[in-house]
Parts: structure tokens; sequence; C-alpha cells
């Protein structure tokens, strides 16, 4: 009987061992893409690589061709992320960016579809698809 009760509480506490790596990763999931579009609506572009998965780094067209004359006017979530695979973790999100030049006050629109993997060993979410130019 003993054996039994074991078991039990071994396999409940595997269950919420996994539970716990799930909230975690949805929490770093969050984190990560509210800080993502943080840097976007100030402006922060150049910084917005360091988002993407380390192999996409040099394939990354310039974003920009003067990123200080970009003034982000808005940053629209219009779909929220959604798990599309488990196995690596990945979600995606759809945004409107809406953003002028400074020196032109030429108001421009781009919608980012945005597809984010998660690095277990690194603990951290990578952009796993390229961030558009803003033109």
């Amino acid at each position: 009987m003993k054996m039994f009760f074991f078991g039990l509480l071994l396999v409940f506490s595997l269950g919420s061992c996994e539970t716990m790596q799930s909230a975690e990763r949805k929490n770093k999931m969050d984190f990560d893409l509210k800080l993502y579009g943080h840097e976007v609506r100030w402006g922060e572009i150049e910084a917005l690589p360091s988002y993407l998965k380390p192999e996409l780094v040099e394939e990354q067209a310039p974003l920009a061709h003067k990123p200080e004359n970009i003034r982000v006017t808005e940053y629209e979530l219009l779909v929220p992320p959604r798990e599309i695979e488990e196995e690596p973790p990945r979600v995606a999100q759809t945004v409107r960016i809406n953003y002028v030049f400074r020196d032109r006050q030429v108001v421009r629109t781009l919608v980012d579809k945005q597809l984010w993997e998660y690095d277990a060993a690194a603990k951290k979410w990578f952009r796993a698809n390229p961030i558009p130019v803003f033109k």
C-alpha cells in the first residue's frame, strides 16, 4: 500500500514540475515579448537584432537607412501570442507598427508577423524570423 501512495505522489510531483516549467516559460515569453515591444515603441531600432536567434543575426537586413530618423507612434497587438508548436516551443503574434520619419513627417505602417522560439538552455525567447525593414 505504501508503494502505491509513493507511486501516486511521484506521478503528481512530476506533473507539477512540468506545469511549473510551462508556467515559467510562459512568464518569460510575456516578459520577452513586452520588452521587445518596449524597444520598438521607444525607438531603440538598433537593439532589435539582439532578439533574433543567433544564426539569423548575420542574415538580417539593416532595419532602416537612418534609425535615429524614425519615431514609432504606435505598436498595436493585432493577434496575441499563440502557441504554434510544442517542441521546440514556438509562438506567433502579429503587431502593427506606425512610425514617422522625423525629417519628413511621413507616416508609415508595417504589419509585423513575429515568430518566437524558446531556447531552454538560455531560458530565453528568440525571434525566429527576420525583422521587417522600416522603409
